[in-house]
């Protein structure tokens, strides 16, 4: 399989619809009028091109801040979502903004923050137009702009990490973009080959204990499996079939071994409106399918069957000693999320509760057979130790729900830290007008076990509409934050990020 066809599946998939999306132009009025009566909507709004980029020196500091925590945490998500007073339908849809916090250390610790919107060559010519040009996640547009291959849609706006001395801002169907760790200047987008441009390289890159980058990306019926070493050069681009073509591949994890990517039975049409009821499409009766792969080599492959639920996000995989693997996941009994929900909350009205649960499968490689547990809980997120990828991580950190907060049942109002061993569970509630965001998990200087750790991550703080970064004890989350950093400015909400020590 060659780009070429990787680009010919990705027109077929993107090809005009004559539906027009927007048939009202004050969506960015309507949207005013419902955050009036529900302010946890407010981040939603979006930037603009004028407010898509933040700088503030020193954030108002609370709390003990540890000296030792130096280095930058990032974030990424989408952010602008208007233009001329059109909206987007589908909260995956805005344009990238990449947030970083650099935390100085030392006696007198400063948090300073830059944001700034990823300067595609979308988001370029949209900025000059004035208008939206082109067709986005679930939201189509009426245009005859030409198109240039699947970086022509790219909006960057998923995740970011630092690697090899570049800050790598990624989306589900195209190029990572290169960003500038100094002042997150864009770069552009990345080229880990000739011949290899523009094929998608996915938003959940996982780093190994040796600083190995894996990715994997997916269009049509095709996947790439990337192995990019520490200086960030590409040691192997590896191209197979999917065994769900057309199918969401968003999450891998690596184990020791093995890729191992969740693919469930749901299909986006590109190009298609949420409005029009035809941007996704759900076979219920189909299964979760678990495709597992050699690193070294993917055509040795084993593909599972769970029973069908919604899969955005893994937790972690590894490898026992009879050569199964476990592996930690969030799966939903629907993908209501995916289809109505983040529709819904850019739109300016509340989502129905997510059902989306800590699930831990067994894949027997030698039988072909699997097991699954749900752990009943409420949650969204995962996230472990970053040492411990594709190692027998204990403990797995996520976001949570557990009792009604009914004004944001949509997103999560706590955090909470499984110990996947003895099934004991850890939580902190921020409380009901606090929107709780991704947190992760931050090594200390010299650690030696997982829980020497910090937890890190943003809040939006409804009553008062201002972002926090909020700094916790793994060991003791449930007294809750040691530290937190205000912003002077609220931030739109974001998906995913990681640290990069100093």
């Amino acid at each position: 399989m060659h780009r070429r066809n990787f680009l010919r599946a990705f027109a077929a998939v993107t090809a005009a619809s004559s539906w027009s999306a927007f048939a009202l132009p004050t969506e960015g009025q309507a949207f005013d009028a419902a955050i009036a009566d529900e302010p946890w909507l407010t981040p939603f709004k979006g930037v603009t091109d004028a407010t898509g980029d933040r700088h503030c020196d020193a954030l108002a500091l609370t709390g003990r801040w540890p000296a030792a925590l130096r280095g930058r945490f990032y974030r990424n998500g989408p952010a602008l979502y208007e233009r001329d007073g059109r909206r987007y339908h589908h909260w995956f849809a805005g344009d990238g903004m990449v947030q970083q916090f650099s935390f100085g250390g030392g006696a007198r610790q400063n948090v300073r923050h830059i944001g700034r919107l990823v300067r595609t060559p979308k988001l370029l010519a949209e900025q000059k137009a004035g208008k939206f040009l082109y067709t986005a996640y679930g939201t189509h547009i009426e245009s005859d702009e030409p198109t240039q291959g699947p970086d022509t849609f790219n909006v960057a706006n998923t995740n970011a990490i630092e690697h090899a001395g570049k800050v790598l801002a990624m989306w589900e169907g195209g190029s990572a973009f290169a960003l500038n760790p100094d002042d997150l200047a864009t770069l552009g987008p990345v080229t880990w080959q000739e011949g290899l441009a523009q094929m998608p390289f996915s938003a959940h890159p996982k780093l190994d204990a040796a600083g190995n980058l894996w990715n994997v990306g997916s269009a049509g019926a095709n996947l790439v499996v990337w192995h990019v070493d520490p200086a960030g050069k590409l040691v192997k681009a590896q191209i197979g079939e999917s065994p769900y073509p057309g199918g969401m591949a968003h999450d891998a994890a690596m184990s020791a071994n093995h890729i191992v990517l969740p693919l469930p039975p749901l299909k986006l049409h590109f190009g298609e409106d949420v409005t029009s009821g035809r941007a996704f499409s759900y076979e219920p009766n189909e299964p979760l399918r678990v495709l597992v792969m050699r690193k070294d080599d993917i055509t040795k492959r084993r593909v599972f069957e769970l029973p069908t639920q919604m899969v955005f996000h893994v937790g972690n995989a590894h490898e026992l000693p009879d050569g199964s693997i476990t592996l930690s996941f969030v799966g939903s009994k629907t993908p209501e999320f995916a289809v109505h929900g983040a529709s819904q909350l850019v739109a300016g009205h509340p989502a129905a509760a997510a059902d989306s649960s800590t699930q831990i499968a067994r894949l027997d490689m030698r039988t072909g057979k699997a097991t699954v547990e749900g752990m009943g809980d409420a949650v969204e997120f995962p996230r472990i130790h970053p040492q411990m990828n594709g190692l027998p991580a204990r403990y797995l950190l996520t976001l949570a729900a557990w009792h009604g907060h009914t004004e944001q049942a949509s997103l999560f109002h706590g955090i909470q830290l499984r110990d996947l061993e003895t099934g004991r569970v850890q939580r902190y509630d921020y409380g009901p007008q606090t929107i709780v965001e991704e947190h992760i998990v931050v090594p200390k200087p010299g650690a030696k076990h997982e829980l020497d750790a910090w937890l890190l991550g943003t809040t939006f703080d409804a009553q008062r509409q201002v972002t926090r970064v909020n700094l916790l004890e793994a060991r003791h989350i449930a007294d809750g934050p040691i530290a937190q950093a205000t912003l002077p400015y609220l931030l739109p909400y974001g998906f995913h990020g990681n640290f990069t020590a100093a």
